[in-house]
């Protein structure tokens, strides 16, 4: 049975293609021959329960996991062929589950980290010292709420402001596409739904093209323009937020039956 997928008759430049990817750990497939369109400016949601590939995925698109079948490409460009650095960070900034901050180092600082693709090696040394593109920092941090903590370390930040620094981070970046795993997983229902719709109004303001995995459906289905369900590796659906059906999320998420007694 083919999965119902989101319509693309015409198709415009791809921000993401992903053609029979593939990628497995031992004798488990965490990704099966998977098959994804994704043009400029789309926000999309992976969903599915534990172990479906919805992480996975994203790291073979981010570039941090190698396939071991099948190619992504980012605005026309094999991923294979891109130079780690400045070239792969100008298109591809992710959010990580845990923030991955330096606790010891200022909320400022962890932000200025987004520049480090386009600095180089040296330049980033210097920084640790005398920070480099403050002002941008301190913009970024304006712009998801806490400007206020730019001098307090990562560490003493609440979870929902480590994850505001961590999108300012990305913010000063400037990729065309992020990546973001489970990006309110850990913070309580109230502060998730805020820095959802922060992370999601920042991707509309550039008109980049936001990628996330998703555990929360009712935050999937009302701040995502598109849902792919993921079960086993494989896709299972494919369609815009407000076209999935309770039988999609029955099928998505049953419980297999144990064998054996």
């Amino acid at each position: 049975m083919q999965p119902r997928s989101a319509s693309l008759n015409v198709r415009p430049a791809l921000a993401v293609s992903v053609e029979g990817l593939t990628k497995r750990f031992g004798i488990t497939s965490a990704v099966n021959d998977v098959e994804l369109f994704v043009p400029p400016g789309q926000a999309i949601a992976f969903v599915g329960p534990s172990g479906a590939g919805k992480t996975t995925l994203l790291e073979l698109i981010a570039g941090s996991v190698s396939p071991d079948a099948g190619r992504v490409s980012l605005y026309g460009q094999d991923l294979s062929s891109l130079k780690p650095g400045r070239e792969l960070a100008s298109l591809v900034g992710v959010v990580a589950q845990q923030y991955d901050l330096v606790p010891n180092l200022s909320a400022l600082q962890n932000v200025l980290a987004g520049r480090l693709g386009a600095w180089g090696a040296w330049k980033s040394i210097l920084s640790l010292l005398a920070p480099r593109d403050k002002p941008l920092a301190m913009r970024a941090l304006e712009r998801v709420g806490i400007a206020g903590r730019a001098e307090e370390r990562a560490g003493r930040l609440s979870g929902g402001e480590q994850q505001r620094v961590a999108i300012a981070r990305v913010v000063v970046q400037d990729p065309k596409i992020i990546l973001a795993d489970e990006p309110v997983s850990s913070l309580d229902p109230a502060r998730a739904e805020d820095v959802l719709a922060l992370l999601v109004s920042i991707a509309h303001e550039r008109k980049l093209t936001l990628i996330a995995s998703m555990h929360a459906i009712d935050l999937a289905t009302r701040y995502f323009d598109r849902l792919v369900g993921l079960r086993n590796g494989r896709i299972l659906f494919d369609c815009p937020a407000s076209d999935v059906t309770r039988t999609d999320l029955n099928a998505l998420y049953k419980i297999e039956e144990e064998r054996g007694g």
